[in-house]
């Protein structure tokens, strides 16, 4: 009792532990996804950063800076007047001569110098400086750089989201709206008075994440699968040693009292016969000595279940095989057990229809086969047993039906008559004498010869076994 507490207490903390391990690997998994969707998303708006500088880099060195509006109008500049245009003329010069390495910083402060100082409100001519093509390449360059290999599509707007260039005009706005968006106002100081704002749709952005993700998540997957399945398999396993040593104790305990039995009466017979103090009749004698006889036959029977207990434990005993008829075989068996059915006056019907009867087995094997399937027929059937056998031909061999009206196998038990020293419960039937060895051994012999058994069974209904036996390939 104690050992299966301890058991149970295994198992509970075993099961806490692994479910306590498989939240960790989920929370684990949750948090790194979505650390990787940030990481993700933090790439990208440095990527759109960068897009929206180089940009302003490009605008400011392929624009036309002059506004026709200023032409032929004079500035004052202290106490000073000056004519506009020459003016300008002048700046231009300066700013079309500066060094590249230069260019962008030195034309923002000419341009501040211009706008601050003479109020001219010169304006760059933004929606002519950049093409299509050349923000696609700069696009693919800088993601490319952080090796971002999505689907992208680009839009550049005004503050009021008036689109004035982009390349999905024939792209179905559900595209975009299922997409990640990341903007970036790129004309945002004073030397621009009309705003631009770049936007950069970034395409299956999850579906990328998941795919970098997939190898570690498949991986992880498959390392909790094997460890679940190994800890299933680890409790099936010590429930099953657990009900084996149950059932183990039980036939120890079972093949223990039924051997004191026999020995006590035997020997009680042989002191009575062996006391020269007690004169006993011819006809007292001889009933000692059937006592005797019987009893032996007794312990017999059950060191020849002990034996075939041994045999089907084998993974492969020693066939001795030869040809024979294996209806004749079944009619041996039928006379073997039939006084066992005259006692309980019942009644053992043959009906043989194959042709397919010579195969080649083990003789003895074969015909304990038999012996035993009879023997269950009438230990668990409470009326006189009526038990029928039938032949018949099937492809390649025979298929042999008992078929009994005994008490019957419940559904459930059915899977399990097979095993090793399982006992069917018999219900309101006490008196039923076994240690479970039957059936098992049954299986074995079956197995070996490359057959199958199969059964079918209600409560109350009898059951039928079916055995399906190859023939001889070499007489049949």
């Amino acid at each position: 009792m104690k050992n299966n507490q301890y058991i149970k207490i295994i198992i509970f903390f075993s099961s806490f532990t692994l479910l306590g391990f498989l939240i960790i690997q989920f929370y684990w998994a949750k948090n790194t996804f979505t650390e990787r969707i940030d990481n993700f998303n933090n790439v990208i708006e440095v990527c759109v950063q960068e897009i929206g500088e180089e940009l302003r880099n490009k605008i400011l060195t392929n624009s036309k800076y002059f506004n026709p509006n200023i032409q032929n109008r004079k500035l004052s500049l202290g106490n000073k007047n000056y004519n506009k245009n020459n003016v300008l003329d002048s700046l231009a010069f300066e700013i079309n001569n500066i060094s590249e390495k230069s260019i962008t910083e030195k034309r923002k402060e000419i341009f501040g110098i211009i706008n601050n100082h003479f109020a001219l409100n010169v304006n760059i001519n933004v929606d002519n400086s950049l093409k299509k093509k050349e923000i696609l390449s700069l696009c693919n360059d800088i993601l490319s750089k952080h090796a971002i290999e999505n689907e992208f599509h680009f839009s550049i707007t005004d503050k009021s989201g008036l689109l004035i260039e982009s390349n999905f005009e024939n792209i179905d706005n559900e595209i975009l709206t299922q997409s990640n968006s990341y903007s970036v106002e790129f004309l945002n100081d004073d030397l621009f008075t009309e705003k631009r704002i770049f936007t950069l749709y970034i395409l299956k952005l999850e579906k990328s994440v998941k795919k970098s993700f997939s190898h570690i998540l498949v991986i992880s997957i498959i390392l909790i699968l094997i460890i679940l399945g190994t800890f299933i398999y680890s409790i099936k396993i010590i429930q099953d040693q657990e009900k084996t040593t149950q059932i183990k104790t039980d036939f120890i305990n079972n093949m223990t009292h039924e051997l004191k039995t026999p020995i006590a009466t035997i020997g009680l017979a042989c002191e009575a016969l062996s006391d020269s103090s007690i004169k006993l009749e011819k006809k007292n004698k001889q009933k000692f000595l059937s006592t005797i006889k019987s009893e032996n036959e007794r312990l017999g029977k059950l060191v020849e279940n002990v034996l075939q207990s041994s045999l089907s434990q084998k993974g492969n005993p020693d066939l001795k095989l030869e040809v024979f008829n294996v209806e004749e075989v079944i009619t041996k068996a039928i006379k073997s057990i039939n006084l066992s059915f005259n006692k309980k006056k019942g009644e053992i019907k043959t009906d043989f229809l194959a042709k397919n009867i010579l195969m080649e087995a083990d003789k003895l094997h074969i015909t304990n086969v038999f012996y035993n399937l009879l023997d269950n027929s009438q230990k668990y059937c409470i009326q006189s047993p009526v038990v029928t056998i039938s032949t018949r031909d099937v492809i390649g061999g025979i298929i042999i039906r008992i078929k009994d009206n005994g008490i019957g196998i419940a559904r459930d038990n059915q899977k399990r008559i097979f095993e090793k020293l399982y006992r069917v419960p018999t219900g309101n039937v006490h008196n039923v004498k076994g240690f479970g060895l039957g059936l098992s051994y049954v299986k074995t012999i079956i197995d070996l010869h490359e057959g199958k058994i199969m059964v079918e069974s209600k409560i109350n209904s009898g059951s039928v076994f079916s055995i399906n036996l190859k023939s001889s390939k070499i007489l049949s």
